[in-house]
This record gives C-alpha cells, structure tokens and sequence, in this order.
C-alpha cells in the first residue's frame, strides 16, 4: 500500500477520535441526560448518593466528600510529576468560584456544599469548557478568542437547553440554570488558561487589564476573564433573584446594563476629571447613606411603594427581601408561588409566624395553606 492510501486510511478510520466529534457527542449528552435520565430515576439516585453516610463512632459522615478525597489522592499520585503550584492555584481558583456561586444561588434548596445536584452545573459545563479549548487549539485560534467562544457557546447552548424545556411537561424554564452553566464553564476555562500560563505572565497581563481602545480588552486573555468573571457573577446573582419565567428579560437587562455601566466606570475613570468626578459622586452617596442610616436605623420599614422599600435606613429597590426576627435581611427570589422545597425551607424555620406580602396586585405568596402559621398581606 502507497504512502498516500494509507494516510487516507488512517485519515477515514480516525474520525470517530475528532474532536469536533466529541464536542458535538458531549453537547449531546448534556441535553439529553436530564430528559431521558433525570426525570425518571437519576435524580433519586442522585439524592441518595449525595445524602448517604457511614457511621464512625458516634459520626454520620457523609460518603460523597470521602470519595472525592480518595479521587483527588489517585490523581495526584497518578500525575503528581506534572503537577505543579499553577495546578494547584488552578483548583483552588475553580473551587473558590463553585463556593461562591453555591452562596449566591438556590437559596431555598438547603443543599450541602458537596451535593451532586447543586454541582452538576459547573461540573458539567467545567467538561464543555475542556472539550471546546481541546478542539480550538490545535486549529490555530488564539487564547483570547477560545476564552470567548467558550463563553457564548456555553451561554447560547444552555438557554436553547432551557427555552426548549418550555415544552417539556415534567421540566420548567429556570434562568437561574443558565446562569450557573455558563459559570462552570467561566470555571472551567479559568483552569485551563491558568494551567497553560506562567505565574509571570498572568500578572503581567493583571497589570495591563486596562486598555486604551475597546478593541484591546479583547487582545488580553487574563484581562478579558476578569471582565466576564465581573459579568457571569452579575448574571448569577439576579438570576437568582428572578428566577420566575416571565423575569427573564429583566434579568438580562439588569445583567447588561450593570455590567455596561460598571465597565464605563473602570474605562473612562483613567481619564482624571472623570476620575476625582467619579470619587465625589461616590463620597456624596456614601454621606448620604451614612445618615439614612443613622436616621432610620430602628425604623425598620421606613417607606414602602411599588419598586422601592427603605428597610433601617436601606434603599432596596425592586428585589424581594427575607427579614430575619433579629433584624438582618438579605434580598431573595422574586417569585409568585411557593414549590414544595421552598415551603419545606420556609418551615423549618425556627419562628412563630412567618408574613408574606402577597405583591401590589395581590398575586403573590401562593402556594401555602392558609391555616398553617401564614397570613398573606
């Protein structure tokens, strides 16, 4: 056989190992899985897993966080010689932004940190994040470009995932999820790119995040993760806040405009009559709610309307807001009916009476009984 045939050979036989191949299998996999596998038996499984122990003593230790440290014992004892302090301050990075991500979402689902289904999210969309940087590299294109691809691929592939879960009977439409699929894969090419880069390097570029022309914000790998970090967190946290299908153009709005205006600042600010112009306006708001909240710290409700609530001296705009009895508060889901985890979370508080405004037009709050320690206002 010539020289030539058999590399045609090699070359027809060898299409199942392409990488496009793998990309288009695993993009496969990640749509189907929840349809064909979690609505009928997985997620049982799943939740076992996640919630099974061993007794030690008198100990119930979780078995799911054991096996993982036994994993993570095999693989660096496997690749302990490539291994390096990038390696580790890699994982530290990608671990770091799946805590932060679990304080910010899913507030009402009461999951522990090593839960497969809180995790599922970053995990599997940290694997698409791999197997996109896998097939682009070897064609040429550039880190930055490869960052951004992932990105929006990641973004465009799980909103088609969740628009088409609109027809779907057994499945709902949650943005939040898309938030946190394309913050695993944010998670994942972080890795990787740290992985691939020097210590050196990688502050070198910190060092040059800000460029004098629109254009060279795209030239910076390091940089432009910085810029999508700041946007993926934004979109995850009012995801979270506005969970409700009919919210998704708010959330997207509230995204793009945050992140719009906070990238203005950052840009224009090196310019320095925009600059002490920026640093006065900052200091004047901070008088200002200095002494609202020197005014109405036990006020608690100080003005209350549509959009706004002044709670202790604090504007909180449009959000919904939990107030705990010892005064503290935090923002939580906008939403118009109560699931079964959410009155589950509410109900193992420990209080007599828990209020629930039911919303201007009275649509709210639903999803609870009436005679159960509720009143809906």
């Amino acid at each position: 056989m010539s020289k030539k045939k058999h590399r045609d050979t090699i070359s027809g036989s060898s299409w199942i190992h392409s990488s496009r191949l793998h990309v288009v299998l695993y993009s496969l996999l990640l749509v189907l899985t929840p349809f064909v596998l979690l609505q009928n038996f997985l997620v049982e499984l799943i939740s076992k897993v996640s919630g099974s122990t061993f007794s030690l003593g008198d100990l119930d230790i979780p078995i799911l966080p054991c096996l993982a440290v036994a994993l993570l014992i095999v693989f660096v004892i496997i690749f302990r010689s490539r291994i390096t302090r990038m390696w580790i301050l890699a994982g530290a990075v990608a671990i770091g932004m799946i805590a932060l991500a679990q304080q910010v979402t899913d507030f009402y689902f009461d999951h522990h940190f090593y839960d497969l289904q809180q995790n599922w999210h970053y995990m599997a969309y940290g694997i698409f994040a791999y197997m996109i940087y896998r097939d682009l590299t070897p064609r040429g294109r550039s880190r930055a470009r490869i960052i951004l691809i992932t990105f929006f691929a990641a973004l465009v592939f799980s909103a088609f995932d969740e628009i088409f879960q609109l027809f779907m009977s057994s499945r709902i439409f949650d943005i939040s999820d898309i938030a946190k699929d394309v913050w695993g894969a944010l998670a994942g090419i972080t890795m990787i790119h740290m992985v691939g880069s020097r210590a050196h390097t990688l502050l070198a570029n910190l060092k040059k995040i800000r460029q004098t022309t629109l254009r060279g914000y795209l030239r910076n790998p390091t940089g432009l993760l910085v810029f999508l970090f700041v946007l993926a967190f934004l979109f995850l946290c009012y995801s979270s806040l506005l969970t409700d299908s009919p919210y998704w153009y708010v959330t997207a709005l509230f995204t793009a405009g945050s992140f719009v205006f906070l990238f203005a600042l950052f840009h224009l600010s090196r310019f320095k009559p925009i600059k002490y112009g920026l640093i006065s306006v900052l200091v004047a708001l901070l008088i200002i709610q200095t002494y609202s909240l020197v005014r109405y710290h036990s006020a608690n409700i100080a003005y209350n309307s549509y959009g706004l609530t002044v709670y202790k001296g604090i504007p909180i705009p449009f959000f919904d807001v939990m107030i705990y009895p010892d005064g503290f508060f935090r923002l939580v889901d906008k939403k118009h009916y109560f699931y079964q985890r959410d009155k589950a979370f509410f109900l193992k508080q420990r209080t007599d009476i828990i209020l629930i405004g039911s919303g201007e037009d009275g649509l709210g709050g639903k999803g609870f009984t009436r005679e159960k320690t509720m009143f809906m206002y």
